[in-house]
């Protein structure tokens, strides 16, 4: 028995050792890179763009001697969305597979990359709130609303956000804690993972993509077609991502999306304001000179390397009515648009009111479809069938947000085949592109 139950244990150990040795094979398997170069060709210098030149370039399999990565963009790097959104960071953003795996990334990248004082990064408090406007530059209403401690009245109301009139608070919903919220400036964030791709020798070409090219049997790419300084010009290509945002479908038609414009403006405040992210919802003055009257998002921001002092960002609701131009720099930007939304926040914040309007601005998001509040639609993430040719566009208004999950996942599809860090499967271009 004895001899029995060492011979067990030997072939025990055998079997172990040959199931080590098979895990350590498979494993280098997976870390020897493809001696194949790869000319991976990205489409649109934005957020979703950037993040994924930054991380191809950072990826283990890549190698500046075999491998280009470049990014092609019409206009300039952030010029759209990317450089004109609100910048909230949110762990319970939707989709539920890929947000909290790019909260985590951006968290990161600032504290890798000193992202607090480049870009803005913090975290901050979101809240729901009803609110009163009033008619601050009237000594009379001002007085009035001043003897009315409304925000003592309520427990919830927090004793930091006291950049608020008195009286204005109406009520108060916590969305979001320091622990699962944050932002970011996008401009500058976007702008830096664009300039530390180039750092390991990815390259940006400003030209407008105006064709792809597909081999003879169009199952494969094969090139890219832009004009640049009105001349045409082609980039051969094995990997091509079209992350063009809302210009997407023009390269690409079986892409549909939504194309809403919003207009939002940026505010030096009279002082700093306490990092809380505000959805309201805006009533009219009593005396109603102010009656019809917006509920702009509000985002106070830090100090970062485009504005060295504090900021406020806020913005108004989405329309459809104007149709999307040719590029991000052609943008019209509606200046009554920006005006009402400089007046809503105005009256709802003495900081605010004695603030500088530094930025009028307006800028299109890629949108598959409308959709309800928290309801997950998209982003397309994925192979779109044809070899070499990848899709990432429809974040809608998570795209900050979902840019580096975006661009770490689509490294690893380019470089490996398959995303490795989450599961992307409802993400699967397939579920939403249109049958030819």
């Amino acid at each position: 028995m004895q001899i029995f139950a060492v011979f067990l244990t030997l072939v025990s150990g055998y079997v172990a050792l040959l199931a080590q040795e098979r895990a350590s094979d498979e494993q280098m398997t997976l870390k020897v890179p493809s001696s194949e170069p790869k000319n991976i060709v990205i489409i649109g210098g934005g957020i979703i763009g950037c993040s994924t030149a930054y991380f191809l370039t950072r990826h283990a399999y890549y190698n500046p001697e075999i491998h280009s990565i470049v990014i092609l963009e019409a206009s300039r790097i952030a010029g759209g969305s990317s450089g004109k959104a609100g910048g909230l960071l949110a762990d319970w953003a939707t989709p539920k597979c890929l947000a909290p795996l790019s909260f985590k990334t951006h968290a990161a990248l600032a504290k890798k990359h000193g992202g607090d004082k480049i870009w803005g990064h913090r975290s901050v408090y979101c809240a729901d709130v009803e609110l009163q406007a009033q008619d601050v530059g009237c000594k009379v209403e001002a007085a009035n609303f001043a003897k009315k401690d409304v925000i003592a009245q309520s427990s919830k109301v927090p004793s930091e956000l006291d950049w608020l009139l008195p009286g204005s608070i109406k009520s108060y919903k916590e969305l979001g804690t320091p622990s699962n919220s944050g932002q970011v400036n996008p401009y500058m964030f976007t702008k830096t993972l664009a300039e530390l791709a180039e750092d390991k020798g990815a390259k940006i070409i400003i030209g407008s993509a105006t064709a792809l090219n597909y081999a003879e049997d169009n199952r494969s790419i094969a090139s890219v077609q832009y004009s640049r300084n009105g001349t045409i010009q082609s980039l051969g290509a094995t990997d091509i991502l079209l992350s063009a945002g809302p210009w997407t479908p023009r390269l690409f038609p079986r892409v549909h999306l939504e194309t809403p414009r919003g207009h939002s403006v940026v505010i030096k405040p009279s002082r700093n304001l306490s990092p809380y992210v505000l959805f309201p919802n805006i009533t009219a003055t009593p005396n109603g000179s102010l009656e019809h009257i917006l509920s702009p998002e509000i985002y106070p921001r830090p100090g970062d390397r485009l504005h060295g002092f504090d900021s406020v960002y806020a913005c108004g609701p989405d329309d459809y009515d104007v149709p999307l131009p040719d590029t991000s720099e052609s943008v019209a930007v509606d200046d009554q648009s920006c005006n009402d939304v400089w007046t809503a926040v105005k009256s709802i914040s003495r900081e605010i009111f004695d603030g500088k309007l530094i930025t009028k601005q307006a800028c299109y998001k890629p949108q598959i479809r409308t959709h309800e509040e928290g309801e997950e639609v998209g982003p397309m993430v994925g192979p779109t069938g044809i070899e070499g040719l990848w899709l990432a566009t429809g974040h809608d208004e998570w795209g900050i947000q979902n840019g580096p999950g975006t661009g770490l996942v689509m490294s690893e599809m380019m470089f490996e085949g398959a995303a490795k860090s989450a599961n992307c499967d409802s993400l699967d271009p397939k579920h939403f592109l249109k049958i030819d």
